[in-house]
């Protein structure tokens, strides 16, 4: 019984985890995730020291990545989804701010113009950012649907401004709202508590942040051919004059969104495989039990038989005896699974609750492996020869 229950406690596990997989593998990003290659870029040290050369480097960047053959569209961007690193920024929305620790938050990410372009984030309202974008043009920002929902509940938020005191900038004018992108990762953005995103243009960054913004700055390259294919063409062509210039820690999207949920699926198959060696376990258990009880049991067999009980009765006495069992470990199994499943939401990203159609899947598939275990000794006691039983006896 508890070789079944602890059964039941796998499989139930396992079902759950699978249907886990399935719907995060399913959802939508909020951005196309096919060919699309990101890496970090270290620039030339030699350019680290004045705004102006770091803003000219990464426009040379751009211009020499777009004359590599199969780019389609390049990028710079901050920060990446669904990779780590984030930059929360507190914002409001009229000139009277509150107190840091009162400011709702958003994921803030610095971007240039045809980022929505090589990423596929789709545009709801208003624009993205272009060439009239620059340092001494009115700041301008985009923000996600998450965003203009929490800020401006109701109305049009092309138009608003937003007030963000971290980056010491006056009022900025919201231009445009995009979907929203899983940042978190395809199963862990939906619990995740800072959703809210906003996108403001490299080329307004203040000229105090430029130098480190350029440390932790990657490229976003929207390829026509398979991503990886282009890295080392890339590479080459993004040396620079000093050939001080360097890519590093390249991943497509793709590889990103897999990660974002390779832990459910670790745990999918650790569980599955514990789920199977319990099940054979259990299967065994009962075949053993069954066999030995029958084996005492066999001049009673012998007796019945003689007085006039059919192999199918003697078979059917047995199995009931086998029933009691597994019935009894399934419930106890069931109320395991239960209180698994209670544990694996708090631990695992992009659990829902424990539902019916998990146990009506696992549960017939215990029931079925323990009396086809059970069936073996049943029709053996069936057979007993009962002149043979009685001479035993």
């Amino acid at each position: 019984m508890s070789e079944i229950a602890i059964a039941i406690v796998l499989l139930s596990a396992a079902g759950m985890l699978g249907r886990t997989l399935l719907r995060v593998s399913s959802l939508n990003p909020g951005l196309n995730v096919r060919n699309l290659l990101i890496t970090r870029m270290a620039l030339s040290p030699g350019t680290l020291q004045d705004p102006e050369r770091i803003r000219a480097a990464w426009r040379d960047v751009l211009d020499r990545a777009r004359g590599v053959p199969g780019v389609e569209s390049i990028a710079v961007v901050d920060t990446v989804p669904m990779r780590e690193g984030n930059n929360p920024l507190g914002y409001w929305t009229d000139p009277a701010v509150p107190p840091e620790n009162k400011l709702p938050i958003a994921l803030t990410t610095s971007v240039t113009p045809d980022y929505l372009k090589v990423t596929g984030i789709p545009l709801r309202e208003g624009r993205f950012f272009d060439d009239r974008d620059r340092m001494r043009s009115e700041p301008v920002v985009v923000i996600d649907d998450v965003l203009a929902r929490h800020a401006f509940a109701g109305q049009e938020a092309v138009g608003k401004r937003l007030w963000l005191p971290d980056m010491g900038w006056g009022p900025v004018r919201v231009v445009g709202v995009v979907g929203h992108v899983r940042y978190w990762g395809l199963a862990g953005d939906d619990q995740a508590q800072v959703r809210a995103q906003l996108y403001y243009p490299f080329a307004q960054v203040p000229d105090r942040f430029v130098r480190r913004w350029s440390e932790l700055m990657s490229l976003a390259v929207r390829t026509k051919v398979p991503p990886l294919n282009i890295v080392e063409p890339l590479r080459r062509s993004l040396r620079g004059a000093s050939n001080d210039q360097v890519l590093y820690e390249v991943h497509t999207m793709e590889q990103l969104a897999r990660d974002s949920i390779a832990r459910q699926r670790f745990l999918l198959v650790l569980f599955g495989i514990f789920a199977g060696l319990a099940l054979l376990l259990a299967c065994v258990g009962i075949y053993g039990v069954l066999a030995y009880l029958a084996n005492q049991r066999v001049s009673e067999f012998g007796v019945r038989i003689a007085l006039g009980a059919s192999s199918r009765d003697v078979m059917h006495l047995v199995l009931r005896h086998s029933l009691g069992m597994i019935f009894l470990g399934v419930g106890l199994g069931t109320l395991g699974a239960l209180g698994g499943g209670l544990i694996l939401q708090r631990l695992v990203e992009g659990m829902q609750h424990t539902g019916p159609l998990t146990f009506a899947i696992m549960i017939p598939v215990m029931l079925i492996a323990a009396l086809l275990a059970s069936v073996i000794p049943a029709r053996r006691a069936s057979r007993v020869d009962p002149l043979t039983a009685l001479r035993q006896e």
